[in-house]
């Protein structure tokens, strides 16, 4: 039950202001004695947190960086010497 809460707050911040919600997860919480809150999340089996719309776009960020990654096509071309 506290899970799901966790995902409902996370995700009301992160409709509110993207950036902060996601330095959130980026950063330890001082109250939880320092700990990440994702690493808090995976140890305790937080599956609605972790599925959150934020969690979710903080993995991206962090898997994809700037790549567009939902673009269809990428065109490459090779130049012969």
């Amino acid at each position: 039950k506290l899970d799901k809460y966790a995902a409902s707050i996370i995700d009301r911040c992160f409709e509110n202001d993207r950036d902060f919600a996601i330095n959130i997860l980026a950063r330890p919480a001082a109250a939880f004695y320092n700990v990440y809150p994702l690493k808090l999340a995976l140890q305790a089996n937080c599956r609605a947190f972790l599925a959150s719309k934020c969690v979710q776009k903080h993995l991206d960020n962090e898997w994809f960086g700037n790549i567009n990654y939902k673009r269809e096509h990428i065109n490459i071309r090779v130049l012969n010497f």
